[in-house]
Formats: structure tokens, C-alpha cells, sequence
């Protein structure tokens, strides 16, 4: 049997990782904003600490203007974010601009940065950009009616986008040099999320604590049974969609155990490492390439942030060892979010694999929960989930019948959704 495993960061959570953005923003604030809170369990813990630093930042930016001698319009020449690290920031070489946006996205969005899934950060970074450079875009994030932060008081999508138009300023302030600056910002702030996940790790451990778990979890993930004899012919693939494991973690299988069926390993949006490893392509944070792209002869600058375009020029795929999913007989997909942003990836797989007129089977496994009434709820979630992206695939094929490609699969017994255990 072949097999390609799609792992979601359902996975690291299950084998004790702290990679949630709840956890990173918990150690991030707390490190750049906040004084002696390193027992605080929660954003909510911060919240005081964070008020003020927000007032104080909205304050800094009011003293700055005043000082100047030409109209808001003419306000070109001044970079706001320079001079909030030039004055204010103790950790100069740390601090990034995207960290200053998600700390008023804390407040001007209606979701807590506590609360934030995946796709909620995405979503965040193409809201940035398309207020930064103007772009027409319907937003991704649901902001607060109102939001109050010290004297300051107004509609939320409109002092957030106050707050990204002073601290995306640069030199000339043109749409171009917004965007680079931005995005070179925005590795920065990558790296902090790499070392965050990479103090958690130690490879050598392989009897105990993570590398462990998720050698186990493979393990059934995979279908591993010690008493099978595998012929030649069975495989696994793996694709990640996490930052913490490679193919070193591979090579760990393949002396932990005597399955040989694990042929790749690989991460498609790269990999958290330290700075005296070798080379390994850093951790990209993008967002979803559907309706942006270039007219009129015009380029859409925003197609610099998207996955597609940040993994060639990252050179991720130089690391990875697979070079497609044909032919696969089953679909593990493991705990993963299936939002829309990742669209592209599953689309691609399935139509390497003829999803429609194949015999491939699609199994998805998610977070049940604890309580009966959390345990229906999760369920309801994953299936819409997993309906929705097949629905999704189904339109954009070319036969006739792709919208009914979910009763297509559910007639031939192709799909199941399985509660983690």
C-alpha cells in the first residue's frame, strides 16, 4: 500500500510541543512587552502590561507628528517604527514591526491572539499588507466595533489600520519599498517563531519526552504492526506542514524501528533549526494565492507574501526529498486545520492522484475533544472542514460532475473521519 501522511500541527500538539500561536505570542509578549510575568499561563495574565504598551506606542507616534513641520499627507520622510526602536525598544535588535501589529490586533480584532489557529495568523499577515499597500481587498479578520486604548477611542479596523500605515512608513514610503520592507521584517519575526519551536526540540531524546511521542504516533498514524511483513513494494510518504521535524527525524525511524516504508520526509514551508546547524531553509509564514495575481500589466505586490511564491524563493523545495504524491492508495491527513490558504497544496495532491476516477482513499483524523457536547461540536467541525475542501476541488474541475465529488467518494466508501485518540 502506498501511503502519503499530511501532517497539521494537531501533531507536534499531540507529542507535547508548545507550538500553538497561543503559546508563541504567550513567550513573545511577555518577553517584549511585560515585566516580570514569567509565571503567566495566559495572554489574559498580560492584558494590563499589553493596555499600556499599546497607549504608550499610540503616544509615541502623536508626540512624533506633532514635531513635524508638513501635512499627514506629506508624511513621507519619516520612519515611525525606527524611531519607536531607536527610543523606546531595550531590545532593539529583536523587536520586528510585525510584532507591533499583532500586539494591536489583540485588541482591534475580535479574536484574542490567545485564540489564534493558523490561518487566523495568515489572515492577519494579508490584511497587513493589503491595508499597507492599499490593495482592494475584502478583509480576512472580523475586527471589534470599538476599541478604547487609553485616551484613544475608535472603530477597530480603522485605528488598526492608522497603526499600519505609520509603522509600515520607510524612507520614501513607496508601494515597492513598503512591501520589501515589510517582508524583510517579516523573516525576522519568523526567525523568533523558529527559535521558539527549536529550544523545545533535542533530537538526542529519543527514548522520552517529544521525539518519542511522535515516534509512537507514527507509528500508528502510519499502521505499523511489528508481526506485518511489508513487501518492497508498500511506502510512506510524509508531507508536514509543521517546522519541527525533517528528514533527521527519518533517519531516527529508520534506527528505532524495523519499518522501512517511510521513503520521504518532507516540510513544505521549512524548517525551524539553530543558527550553528547547516544550512536548512528558515520557517515562512504566507498567505493564500487565490485573487492575487498580476493585471493590466501591473503586479500585484502582495504576491511576494504568498506561500507559493515565498517557498521558491526561500528555496524549500532545494531540501525536500519527494518530487510528488502519485499513485497513492490512502490520504492520511492528521490533525491539520484544511484552511483555505492550504486550498492549493490539497488541490495539487489530488489531481496527481485522479481523486475523482482513482480508488484513493482519504482518511482525516482531528481533535475530538473531552465533554460529550465539545465532542459533537468537534466532529461537526471536522467534517465541514474536510466538505468544504473537497467541495472546493470539486468546482474547479474541468468534468461536470466535480461538484458532487463528496457523494462520489462517500458512494465508494473513500473518506472517513476518524477522532484522534
Amino acid at each position: 500500500m502506498n501511503q502519503l501522511i499530511v501532517l497539521g500541527n494537531g501533531f507536534d500538539i499531540h507529542c507535547g510541543l508548545k507550538s500553538r500561536y497561543s503559546d508563541f505570542f504567550l513567550d513573545r509578549f511577555n518577553i517584549l512587552f511585560c515585566k516580570d510575568k514569567d509565571n503567566a499561563q495566559s495572554i489574559e495574565e498580560l492584558k494590563d502590561d499589553l493596555d499600556e504598551k499599546r497607549c504608550k506606542t499610540l503616544s509615541f507616534i502623536s508626540n512624533i507628528r506633532s514635531h513635524l513641520n508638513f501635512s499627514s499627507n506629506d508624511n513621507n520622510d519619516c520612519d515611525y517604527f525606527k524611531r519607536y526602536k531607536e527610543e523606546r525598544s531595550s531590545r532593539k535588535n529583536n523587536i520586528t514591526r510585525w510584532d507591533l501589529f499583532f500586539l494591536f490586533a489583540d485588541a482591534c480584532v475580535d479574536k484574542s491572539v490567545n485564540q489564534y489557529e493558523w490561518q487566523d495568523v495568515e489572515s492577519l499577515i494579508f490584511d497587513v499588507i493589503s491595508i499597507a499597500l492599499n490593495a482592494k481587498s475584502t478583509y480576512k479578520m472580523h475586527y471589534v466595533k470599538n476599541v478604547q486604548v487609553g485616551p484613544y477611542e475608535d472603530e477597530g479596523i480603522k485605528l488598526f489600520s492608522k497603526i499600519v500605515y505609520y509603522l509600515s512608513f520607510t524612507g520614501h514610503n513607496t508601494d515597492r519599498e513598503i512591501a520589501a520592507e515589510l517582508l524583510r521584517e517579516l523573516k525576522k519575526f519568523e526567525h523568533s517563531f523558529a527559535k521558539y519551536i527549536t529550544n523545545q526540540i533535542d533530537l538526542s531524546q529519543t527514548r522520552s519526552g517529544y521525539v518519542n511521542n511522535a515516534i509512537e504516533l507514527y507509528k500508528r498514524i502510519s499502521k505499523y504492526n511489528q508481526s506485518n511483513r511489508y513487501s518492497e513494494s508498500d511506502k510512506v510518504d510524509v508531507l508536514s506542514f509543521n517546522y519541527s521535524l525533517d528528514d533527521e527525524f527519518k533517519d531516527i525511524l529508520d534506527r528505532e524501528t524495523d519499518d522501512n516504508r517511510l521513503k520521504t520526509w518532507s516540510n513544505i514551508h521549512g524548517i525551524a533549526h539553530h543558527e550553528e546547524t547547516p544550512y536548512y531553509p528558515a520557517p515562512i509564514f504566507g498567505i493564500d494565492s487565490h485573487g492575487i495575481f498580476s493585471q493590466n500589466g501591473q503586479s500585484d505586490l502582495r504576491i511576494s507574501f504568498t506561500k507559493a511564491y515565498r517557498v521558491i524563493e526561500n528555496e524549500i523545495n532545494d531540501m525536500r526529498s519527494s518530487s510528488g504524491y502519485a499513485g497513492e492508495d490512502l490520504i492520511t491527513i492528521y490533525c491539520h486545520s484544511l484552511g483555505p490558504a492550504d486550498y492549493s497544496y490539497f488541490e495539487a495532491i489530488f489531481d496527481e492522484n485522479n481523486l475523482y476516477y482513482s480508488d484513493c482513499k482519504i482518511e482525516y483524523y482531528y481533535y475530538p475533544g473531552n465533554s460529550e457536547q465539545e465532542k459533537l461540536i468537534k466532529r461537526e467541525e471536522a467534517i465541514t472542514h474536510l466538505y468544504n475542501l473537497l467541495t472546493n476541488y470539486g468546482n474547479s474541475l474541468s468534468e461536470t460532475h466535480g461538484d458532487n465529488i463528496v457523494n462520489k467518494l462517500n458512494l465508494e466508501n473513500r473518506l472517513s473521519v476518524i477522532p484522534s485518540e
